[in-house]
Formats: C-alpha cells, sequence, structure tokens
C-alpha cells in the first residue's frame, strides 16, 4: 500500500472527536481519519450500487413497505432494560 502526505482543513471540534477516538482505540489520528475516509468511500459506493439495483425493480407494494416499516422500527428501537437485544429479528 502506498501513502500519500495530503493537507486537510476540518472544524476544530471534529479534530478534537477524531483525537479522543483515536486514542481510545490506540491508533494515530492518521490512521484513524484513514480507516474512517475508507469506510466512507464503501458506504458511498454501497449507496450508489443499490441506488442502481432499485432503478431495475418495481417498487414495493404497500403491504412490502409495512413489513419493513415494521420490521425495521423492531430492529432499531432502543433495548430496554433488561432485554438482550438479540429479540427476535428472523425475517
Amino acid at each position: 500500500m502506498s501513502l500519500e502526505r495530503v493537507t486537510i482543513t476540518i472544524p476544530s471540534e471534529t479534530l478534537s472527536a477524531a483525537k479522543e477516538a483515536a486514542d481510545r482505540e490506540g491508533m494515530s489520528v492518521s490512521a484513524w481519519l484513514s480507516r474512517a475516509a475508507e469506510r466512507a468511500a464503501k458506504i458511498e459506493a454501497g449507496l450508489i450500487a443499490a441506488e442502481g439495483v432499485l432503478a431495475e425493480v418495481d417498487p414495493p407494494t404497500p403491504e412490502e413497505q409495512a413489513w419493513v416499516d415494521a420490521f425495521m422500527d423492531t430492529v432499531t428501537r432502543p433495548v430496554a432494560d433488561g432485554e438482550s437485544g438479540a429479540g427476535d429479528h428472523a425475517a
């Protein structure tokens, strides 16, 4: 892997948060920011790919959309005290 030196400008608060996160993970700020940029680029590529797929399929029926909405409500709700968080999230 080749490395390149770059100069970036980011808000002071963002840099402070990045430094704290890097410290918690035992990484340099450079390595932490590099990993964060790599992850962001992968997410962006995935979103672009998903848009391409969605452009080729029919939109969900109201019933299918209702199922997805209910499922997402279930899996994204905060875990209450005493719950394991595992729940029954099978599709």
